[in-house]
C-alpha cells in the first residue's frame, strides 16, 4: 500500500473514530465526547472534526494516529487494516511485498525476558490441577521483577503483575512470604478482574500504561477471564481469546503466561493435553507443560516448546521452601549449531570491540575469518535477518542505517 492510499485511507475513515472505540470497547462518556487517550490513558475529548485531543499530555490526531498511538509497533499499512477489521470492513486488496524489499528490512530483536523460555508474546503455562503452577509463575515473578536468574537462564529485570483469580488475598500473602522472603515491592497483585470482552482487556491496557515499567503478565488461570459460553471449546473460540490478549502483549512490548489445565487423558506429545483446542497453541507464541510422574511426588518434567525458543525439557523438583529446582535435563541438553557466519561476526567483534564500516568493507573484515562467498548486499539481508539470533545467541548487537552515500553498519557487543 502506498502513502498515497494511506492518506486516502486516512481521509475516508476520520468520521469513523467513535464507531472504532465502541468496536475497540474503549470506554466513552455518555455523550460521546471524552474518551481514554491511547498515549498516557488520561481524558481525551472528541472534537467535532473527528479528532481526538489528550487534556493531559496535549497530543491530538485522528483515528489513524489514534491507532498508531494505541499499537506503536504497528506500521501506518496495518493500523488501515487494523481498522477496517475493527469497522468489520470488508479487504478487498491483499498486501504483497517483494522477497528483496522484505530481506532489506531492519527489525529490532524482541529480546528474552527469560533466556530460552519466554520471549515476548503470549505463552501457556499447563498442568493439571494442584501440580504446582501457581507456586513456579509467582517464583517466576519474584526472580523477573529482582533480575535474578531462573534456573541456569538470564532474565531481563522488570516489574510484574501477577492477576491471581483463583486466590485470596490472604493466601497470596503467605505465599508472597514464602516465595519471596519478604522484598516484592516489584510484584504487583490483583485477585479480582473482569471477563475478556467485557472489560478485562481495558483493565490490562490502563494498568499497563499507568505502570510503563511492567513487562511480565501472569494470569492464573486463563478459564477465570472467559465467558461462560466459551465452556464448551472451539477452534475459533480459542483462537479469539488468545488473540485478544496478544494484541495486548504486541502493543506494550511484554510478555504474558496464561495459565490453564491440562486434560486428564495421557499423551506421548505433552502439548497434545492441553485442555482446548488447538486454536490455543496455534495462537500462543509459546508454551510450557508442567508433569508430575506422582501426583505424591515432588518431581516433574517441563516441557517447552515456541516459536522463538527450541524445544527443551527440564527435570525439576518442588522442595521444602516451596520452590522448583532444576534438577537436570529431561533429555540431552540441547544445542543448536553455530552459524559459521554469525561465528565469524562474533570473532570480529571481540577482536575490534566495535566495528564500523559499509557492506562491502564487512565482507572484506569477515574474509581473513571466514570465506565470506557473498555479495555486500546479500551479506545485509542475512545479517538483517538474523540480527535476533546474534543478539541472543552470539552477544552482538547489530545496526545498520543509510548515509547519504551508502549504508553503514555498526556491531557492537551486547552489555552482559
Amino acid at each position: 500500500m502506498t502513502d498515497e492510499k494511506i492518506e486516502v485511507f486516512r481521509e475516508r475513515l476520520q468520521p469513523r473514530l467513535r464507531d472504532y472505540l465502541k468496536a475497540s470497547h474503549v470506554e466513552l462518556s455518555e455523550d460521546e465526547i471524552t474518551t481514554a487517550c491511547p498515549i498516557c490513558g488520561d481524558l481525551a475529548g472528541l472534537m467535532k472534526d473527528d479528532t481526538w485531543l489528550c487534556m493531559h499530555c496535549d497530543r491530538r490526531g485522528d483515528l489513524l494516529d489514534y491507532v498508531l498511538c494505541e499499537h506503536p509497533r504497528m506500521s501506518p499499512v496495518e493500523a488501515v487494516r487494523h481498522i477496517q477489521r475493527t469497522l468489520g470492513e470488508r479487504i478487498t486488496e491483499l498486501d504483497a511485498v517483494n522477497a528483496n524489499e522484505l530481506m532489506d528490512m531492519e527489525f529490532q530483536p524482541t529480546g528474552w525476558l527469560i533466556e530460552k523460555l519466554l520471549g515476548k508474546g503470549v505463552y501457556l503455562l499447563a498442568g493439571a490441577s494442584k501440580i504446582g503452577k501457581s507456586w513456579l509463575v509467582l517464583w517466576l515473578a519474584d526472580r523477573v521483577s529482582k533480575g535474578e536468574k531462573v534456573w541456569n537462564f538470564k532474565t531481563a529485570q522488570c516489574d510484574v503483575l501477577y492477576v491471581s483469580l483463583e486466590d485470596t488475598t490472604q493466601r497470596i500473602q503467605r505465599r508472597l512470604s514464602e516465595v519471596t522472603g519478604g522484598e516484592a515491592d516489584r510484584v504487583w497483585i490483583a485477585t479480582e478482574a473482569e471477563l475478556l470482552g467485557s472489560g478485562f482487556e481495558q483493565q490490562l491496557g490502563n494498568f499497563l500504561t499507568a505502570h510503563p515499567g511492567v513487562g511480565f503478565v501472569i494470569i492464573d488461570t486463563l478459564q477465570r477471564i472467559r465467558h461462560m459460553k466459551t465452556e464448551k471449546y472451539s477452534y475459533s473460540g480459542d483462537y479469539e481469546v488468545m488473540t485478544a490478549l496478544k494484541s495486548i502483549a504486541d502493543r506494550f512490548n511484554i510478555t504474558i503466561l496464561v495459565v490453564h489445565h491440562t486434560r486428564k487423558e495421557e499423551s506421548e506429545d505433552a502439548f497434545n493435553m492441553i485442555s482446548g483446542t488447538n486454536g490455543l497453541m496455534g495462537c500462543a507464541d509459546g508454551a510450557m507443560v508442567l508433569q508430575k510422574p506422582s501426583r505424591i511426588g515432588k518431581t516433574a518434567t517441563l516441557d517447552v516448546t515456541g516459536r522463538e525458543v527450541a524445544d527443551l525439557q527440564l527435570r525439576l523438583e518442588f522442595d521444602d521452601t516451596k520452590h522448583w529446582q532444576f534438577l537436570e535435563y529431561g533429555k540431552e541438553e540441547p544445542r543448536e549449531d553455530a552459524d559459521k557466519l554469525l561465528t565469524a561476526v562474533q570473532q570480529l567483534v571481540s577482536e575490534c570491540r566495535e566495528w564500523r564500516g559499509t557492506p562491502t568493507e564487512l565482507v572484506s573484515a569477515l574474509s581473513p575469518i571466514l570465506p565470506v562467498d557473498t555479495k555486500p548486499h546479500s551479506l545485509t539481508r542475512r545479517l538483517n535477518a538474523s540480527s535476533q539470533a546474534l543478539a541472543q545467541q552470539y552477544g552482538v548487537q547489530y545496526q545498520s542505517h543509510r548515509t547519504k552515500d551508502s549504508r553503514e553498519i555498526t556491531l557492537s557487543p551486547l552489555a552482559s
